[in-house]
Formats: C-alpha cells, sequence, structure tokens
C-alpha cells in the first residue's frame, strides 16, 4: 500500500537527515511523527520512528542521570480537534489561562519559572476539543531545546503578553525574536514549513491580566493590528475568557464537517474535524478510505453555491459544512 507521504512529513525526514546533534534528531522525528499519514501502509514507519525517539530519550535521560550532559525531550501526545501552544515570557498569565479554560491544574504562583514541563490541558469549544499546552517561558538563559521543539510541531501559537507589565511590549518582541533565532516564525497566516529548517507557525495574541493593565489595553491592540489576531481577557474577573476560546478556535486550523445519510438529517452530534484548505474528497477520505474508489457524488450543504448541490471532489470544505456520500 503505497504512503503518501505529505509534504510537511518529507520536510521533516529532510531535516532529520541533516540534523547534527541529538536534540535536532528527536525534534525532527517528532515532527515526522506528527506529520506521517495514519494509515496501515505506514504502520511500520511509524514504529520504526517511535522507536528511534523512545531511544534518544532514553540516551538523554541516561545522560542527565550520569550527569554527562543532555536534556530530556518531551513530547506531548496530541489529542482533540487541534494542538496550541502556549507561548510567553515569565509570568505572562499562561498557566492561569490554562487552568481558566480547561480542567487542568497546573501549577500556578506569582513569580516566574513555575512551570518547568508541559502541561496539556483540553479545551471544549462548542461541540469539540482542543488541546492546550503550558510550555516553560521564553528567556534568553533558561528555556531549553525542547521547548522550541514542541512549538515547533504544534498547530496554533497562542502568544500570552503580561498586560500587567509597563515593558509588555519590548518583551514580547525579544520572545518573538528567540523564537525566530530558532527558526520558527509567528505569523497571522497558515502554519507551514518555509524550509527544511524554517517553520511558520499561525499566531494569536492574547493580552493577559486585562485588569491590571487597562490602559495598555490600546496599546496592544494597537501593536497587534495586522499583525495577529487578537484578544484582550482577565482570568482574575473571567472577562473576555469566551472571546478568547472563540479566537483560538478561528485560527486552530481545523474546520467542522458533518455528515448525512440520504432521506435522514443530518448528524450534529459529532463532527469530523479536518484540517483548512481540504477538499470533499479528503472528506471522505478521512470517513473512509475505500469510500473514495466507490464514490458516485457527494451532496453539499452550507458552502456551496445552492444547498443539496452536487459538490466538486476538488471544492473546499468549510466550517459546519454538512455532506451526504452517495456510493457505487
Amino acid at each position: 500500500m503505497p504512503a503518501n507521504l505529505s509534504p510537511a512529513f518529507l520536510a521533516a525526514r529532510d531535516r532529520l537527515n541533516r540534523s547534527k546533534t541529538d536534540e535536532e534528531r528527536l525534534d525532527a522525528l517528532q515532527e515526522m511523527l506528527a506529520t506521517i499519514p495514519k494509515h496501515k501502509g505506514t504502520e511500520k514507519m511509524q514504529a520504526d520512528i517511535r522507536r528511534r525517539i523512545a531511544k534518544l530519550k532514553e540516551k538523554a535521560e541516561q545522560q542527565r542521570r550520569s550527569g554527562k550532559g543532555g536534556a530530556v525531550g518531551y513530547h506531548v501526545p496530541r489529542e482533540g480537534a487541534a494542538q496550541v501552544a502556549l507561548v510567553g515570557v515569565p509570568n505572562a498569565g499562561k498557566s492561569s489561562l490554562l487552568a481558566a479554560l480547561t480542567r487542568a491544574t497546573p501549577d500556578i504562583a506569582p513569580y516566574p519559572l513555575t512551570t518547568v514541563r508541559p502541561q496539556p490541558g483540553m479545551m471544549e469549544f462548542e461541540d469539540i476539543q482542543i488541546q492546550l499546552v503550558d510550555l516553560p517561558p521564553i528567556t534568553r538563559d533558561y528555556t531549553e531545546g525542547w521547548v522550541y521543539g514542541l512549538i515547533r510541531l504544534a498547530d496554533t501559537v497562542a502568544l500570552c503578553v503580561d498586560l500587567g507589565s509597563p515593558g509588555w511590549q519590548r518583551e514580547t518582541e525579544e520572545a518573538i525574536a528567540l523564537l525566530a533565532a530558532h527558526h520558527t516564525l509567528l505569523t497571522k497566516g497558515a502554519s507551514r514549513q518555509v524550509d527544511w529548517r524554517v517553520v511558520e507557525r499561525q499566531t494569536v495574541a492574547l493580552g493577559l491580566k486585562a485588569d491590571l493593565g487597562r490602559d495598555r489595553i490600546p496599546a496592544f491592540l494597537a501593536w497587534a493590528d495586522g499583525r495577529y489576531p487578537a484578544a484582550v481577557a482577565s482570568t482574575a474577573t473571567g472577562e473576555g475568557l469566551e472571546e478568547v476560546r472563540v479566537l483560538i478556535f478561528r485560527h486552530s486550523g481545523v474546520v467542522r464537517v458533518y455528515t448525512k445519510k440520504p432521506g435522514h438529517p443530518p448528524d450534529l452530534s459529532k463532527p469530523y474535524t479536518i484540517r483548512e484548505g481540504a477538499t470533499v474528497l479528503n472528506v471522505v477520505e478521512q470517513i473512509h478510505k475505500d469510500f473514495v474508489s466507490r464514490l458516485r457524488y457527494v451532496r453539499l450543504w452550507g458552502s456551496g453555491r445552492f444547498e443539496g448541490q452536487h459538490a466538486p471532489q476538488d471544492h473546499v470544505v468549510q466550517d459546519k459544512d454538512i455532506v451526504e456520500i452517495h456510493l457505487s
């Protein structure tokens, strides 16, 4: 069975071949595992990648225990419709945001560098869940390589800005520059692999601690305008948190598609989630790969020119579209 490897996987594999350190190899392998198509034709490749990741992590752990250097790399298994990395400088409010939007219980303290390992949590949005991952802060002296590696693997970056700090703009710009120095560019566009080393990650800017920095909100929104989609919120008062949920979903890189059996109402209980830019044929393949060879036509409600139209296979689906698949 052909593997049908994606461009993102091939770019990560090329980066692996060019890697010179174990940290770079682990980063590339984790990205390969995240982007490899999941089907029977790639099962052996997936097993090999997992084996190599486990071997590198074991080596790093042995080095750490023996005092010979090296750091443990972390891998956060993907759950939900998308993975969003919470990124920011020390004490920006990332952990408080994770606790407010999910059921996770991260360590929260009024001093910097409280978060020392990744902490995932599931954020509910309407009928889906999105995985938020709280990460150690971005600093010039204390950020380990695995932090940058996890940011590179996320679908979206939520750039957390401390509006309670008079130096919020300088601090945020410094974090953005550190990410760029590690070949990760924050952008308002879709996440993509630029070349074998550089990635762009779709980003939203979240002005946190709005209750402590109300006079800084206009400047923050002006700074973000044209750069990143933005929202402001306070975990202390709860204001703005629903707007943050909506913003994160809209820029998570996924859309929801519902199915309908001929002659029946649509099943709106549980959508299929698929990457933005996916076509009708991609949806059919995700529902069941064997359907592709038997496909006669698909009727579409939502983004078509009229409801129930026969949709071209290359039609790009939009959020909340409904498809009715007709097979031979």
